[in-house]
C-alpha cells in the first residue's frame, strides 16, 4: 500500500476505535454483558478487515489505469467483502449465538461508516504542520 492510502487507513481505523469505544461505554451502562462486548469486538475486528479490504481492491483498480477494469474490480471486491460478512454472521447466529450478541456485531462494524465520517476531523486532529 501507498503512504497515502496507510495514513488514510490508518485515521480510519482510529474513528473505528471511537466508535466502538463509545458503543461499549454505553453497553457498559445499559447492557453490561460479555456477549454485548464481544459482539462489539468482532463486529471492530470485522470493519477494520473490511477496510483494509477496501484499500487493498481500490489501490489494484487504481493500478489498472481503466476505466471498466476498475470498475469491475472494485465490484467484485464489494461482492468478496459483503458474502464474507454475511457467512461471518451466520456462522455467528449459527454457533455462537449465546456468547456473541449478533447485533452489537452489526454495531461494531458500522464504526467502519463512522470512521469514514470522522476521517477528516482525525486527519486535522494530527496534520503536520
Amino acid at each position: 500500500m501507498e503512504k497515502s492510502t496507510k495514513i488514510l487507513v490508518a485515521e480510519m481505523f482510529l474513528g473505528i476505535l471511537v466508535h466502538n469505544g463509545l458503543c461499549a461505554a454505553l453497553a457498559a451502562m445499559f447492557f453490561p454483558e460479555s456477549s454485548v462486548f464481544a459482539g462489539l469486538l468482532l463486529g471492530m475486528v470485522s470493519a477494520f478487515l473490511m477496510l483494509l479490504h477496501m484499500a487493498y481492491c481500490l489501490e489494484r483498480a487504481i493500478d489498472t489505469r481503466d476505466y471498466s477494469a476498475a470498475s469491475k474490480k472494485t465490484a467484485v471486491g464489494s461482492v468478496i467483502r459483503n458474502f464474507c460478512y454475511l457467512i461471518l454472521l451466520l456462522v455467528i447466529l449459527w454457533k455462537f449465538s449465546d456468547q456473541i450478541n449478533v447485533l452489537a456485531v452489526v454495531i461494531g462494524a458500522l464504526g467502519l461508516k463512522t470512521g469514514a465520517y470522522l476521517q477528516p476531523v482525525v486527519h486535522r486532529l494530527f496534520k503536520k504542520k
